[in-house]
């Protein structure tokens, strides 16, 4: 990374054909991957402004604390662990994998890093952040869509000997149906590896009043900004609809619920994608993004459903931002 060439692995999930081929589908099936926002460079800044301005574990002393109380329980209990992976799942900007690094570096360990993330600026962003805390690490950034991954884990397990490992999923499971993404999760750990893993809260003791508490985070001018970009990109004439924000029921999980924006269409939109007509009468919805929130109740239920243990938690003061170190159930050593 500090030399003119950075080494960056692809994951066949992030390879042109398959990803243009999911992002057409996106448009065509009236429901953007979550994905398809982080892609660009432009795009990635977007997020980042979003990230810096809204989320609580941006400039909020407690929230950041919160986390620290989880690297240090987490560094306590690899005492006598030298040799590492940390395998950093959606690591967007890499602000907290590289405060854990941080701390499991205060004892002479070696490390090997990987940041994936779906963007390749965002995996670039994140290595040169882990380079700079970790110099002497080795650090891979991969680029991957981690829904079409489910062997990542055993290319990753191929590069070098085997290694317990340390698994990040911070402020990644709000956009994901959890239905999906938690078997992935359950087949990355195995034995005394651990996961830590993070998610936004609805705060209070009523689930749907402390979700509209924080929709003000959500629906906002910077995010309804960075939403629409991609229909912009993709040549939507956008002044012929509006975006609408709503929470709704997971098909699934009926106890929890999701943020949804959709691009609500006014007057008729027809544009070319591929060579190819689309076509939206008025009246139709295009699901543009969506952000699930839990309490820590139903994350310890909705893990377990899928044999990961939640070891211990943290929440922030606000009751906006829970922390989780797990492990996969039945793992003696908890």
């Amino acid at each position: 990374m500090s030399s003119s060439l950075a080494t960056v692995y692809i994951h066949p999930s992030q390879f042109p054909d398959c990803v243009y081929q999911n992002y057409l589908d996106g448009f065509f099936d009236r429901e953007i991957d979550n994905r398809f926002h982080y892609d660009s460079v432009k795009q990635s800044q977007k997020w980042l402004k979003i990230h810096q301005a809204y989320s609580p574990a941006s400039g909020n002393q407690d929230c950041i604390q919160t986390y620290e109380r989880c690297f240090e329980a987490t560094t306590n209990h690899l005492d006598n662990q030298s040799q590492l992976q940390l395998i950093a799942l959606g690591c967007g900007g890499g602000e907290k994998d590289s405060r854990l690094l941080s701390n499991l570096l205060k004892q002479e360990r070696d490390i090997t890093c990987y940041p994936v993330d779906v963007s390749l600026s965002l995996a670039l962003i994140s290595a040169r952040a882990m380079e700079k805390v970790a110099p002497q690490s080795l650090v891979k950034p991969i680029v991957c869509n981690l829904r079409s991954a489910r062997d990542l884990i055993q290319i990753i397990d191929r590069e070098e000997e085997k290694r317990q490992k340390i698994i990040t999923f911070f402020g990644m499971i709000p956009n994901f149906y959890p239905d999906r993404i938690l078997p992935i999760l359950s087949e990355f750990l195995n034995g005394e590896d651990i996961l830590l893993f993070s998610a936004n809260l609805a705060p209070g003791s009523n689930y749907l009043q402390g979700i509209n508490k924080i929709l003000p985070q959500y629906d906002n001018e910077l995010t309804r900004d960075w939403l629409i970009t991609i229909l912009i990109d993709a040549g939507v004439d956008i002044d012929r609809g509006k975006i609408s924000v709503e929470i709704e029921p997971d098909e699934t999980q009926l106890e929890i619920s999701r943020i949804a924006f959709y691009f609500e269409v006014e007057r008729e939109i027809e544009f070319k994608l591929d060579d190819r007509q689309v076509q939206w009468q008025a009246g139709t919805r295009i699901r543009l993004f969506f952000s699930y929130r839990y309490t820590t109740t139903k994350i310890q239920k909705i893990l377990g459903c899928y044999g990961i243990k939640v070891v211990e938690s943290w929440e922030d003061k606000t009751q906006q931002e829970g922390v989780y170190l797990c492990c996969k159930e039945g793992t003696k050593t908890w």
